[in-house]
């Protein structure tokens, strides 16, 4: 029976921070504006977004930069430890680490893990990332699996973390197709979130869902426009009655917020950072690693600025009302909750919270 001590129960539609780990967050943009990431302000963020009555905090993994006009996503931090401090500074909220499973063996991940969901009374939570940028496992000497195959690593990876987080005073051996030879693995205590923490998968592949319907909680998910995130949710959900599950795996958007008084002047910005200075040399190095070369111009210019607003997030742009009412049509739509970035957390987080939450609150969402 599934036990948890956060983002089970409470609000409607579940509200997290993301992304906010390293320099220039969700964006793609040269503008003096962009995130910094100096830790003393994710520890403000964090407490903002605590006291707020958010959700969770959920980064995603970076171990060095990326191809710039600008230097971008060079400074950063490791998601595990980050999770441990954070879970130190807040009272409430969940607090999410991200974890490549090539580069982290699943023992030390599962041990760390425990040791975070003890320190937070219950608020640890993993994202599992099976595979990422070859440039940043280059650093490790690692060189990624075929596609699909991560998954299938993926999988080992997962059945030893589980079993470890779960409690095993009893040793055990694993024979696996890629964790060959462990020997008498055992780890005392267990997690206190029950079998093991929350988990949460960011797959969009065929073999990516599997894993996820397979093994998470929740799924970290894009969507073009509402009626592809429709379409997308409908095929998720009988993929997951097809897998056998009790509970349908739960939808998460992730989503870029661009909140001013009025909706000009919210495009207006929008267009100052992510159009007028995005970071071409940034856009090109990620538009590089993706499926782009079929679209055509135009698409591949609107995506474009959303890669520099928002690393392709669903965009919420305009006034207050504006976003709330986004926010409500994609829970109405079958999305459980949406993981929010902005180009600058520390100026940018207040306002949502201030301006759009209470609306949330009204349509019965918070």
């Amino acid at each position: 029976m599934r036990k948890t001590l956060f983002m089970q129960d409470g609000p409607a539609f579940k509200l997290g921070v993301f992304g906010y780990l390293h320099d220039g967050g969700i964006t793609i943009t040269k503008v003096p504006e962009r995130w910094t990431a100096q830790w003393d302000d994710i520890v403000a963020l964090a407490r903002n977004a605590d006291d707020a009555g958010l959700d969770f905090l959920l980064p995603y993994a970076r171990w060095k930069g990326m191809p710039g006009e600008i230097p971008q996503r060079t400074h950063s931090f490791e998601t595990l430890a980050h999770a441990a401090a954070l879970s130190g500074h807040t009272r409430r909220i969940g607090v999410f680490a991200t974890v490549h499973t090539p580069i982290v063996h699943p023992g030390v991940a599962a041990k760390m893990i425990t040791t975070i969901d003890h320190a937070s009374h219950g608020r640890a939570g993993i994202n599992i990332v099976c595979g990422w940028n070859q440039d940043d496992f280059d650093m490790f000497g690692i060189e990624q699996l075929p596609h699909d195959e991560r998954y299938e690593h993926g999988r080992e990876w997962f059945d030893i973390w589980s079993r470890l987080t779960s409690g095993a005073a009893k040793p055990f051996d694993y024979r696996g197709k890629y964790f060959r030879n462990i020997e008498k693995a055992s780890a005392m205590p267990g997690s206190l979130q029950r079998p093991w923490p929350l988990v949460i998968s960011a797959a969009y592949s065929p073999a990516g869902r599997k894993f996820a319907i397979d093994t998470s909680d929740y799924l970290l998910t894009v969507a073009e426009d509402l009626e592809a995130g429709q379409r997308e949710l409908s095929a998720l959900a009988s993929q997951s009655q097809s897998a056998g599950r009790t509970e349908p795996i739960k939808p998460i958007i992730v989503c870029y917020v661009v909140c001013r008084e009025t909706r000009a002047e919210a495009e207006a910005f929008h267009r100052y950072y992510a159009e007028e200075n995005a970071d071409h040399v940034g856009v090109d190095y990620w538009i590089a690693g993706r499926q782009t070369k079929a679209m055509l111009p135009e698409a591949l210019y609107r995506l474009r600025s959303r890669i520099a607003g928002g690393n392709t997030n669903f965009p919420l742009i305009g006034t207050p009302g504006d976003i709330a009412e986004q926010l409500i049509a994609l829970h109405r739509a079958g999305f459980t909750g949406a993981a929010v970035g902005f180009l600058n957390y520390s100026t940018d987080l207040p306002p949502f919270v201030e301006k759009v939450m209470p609306a949330l609150v009204k349509a019965g969402l918070r």
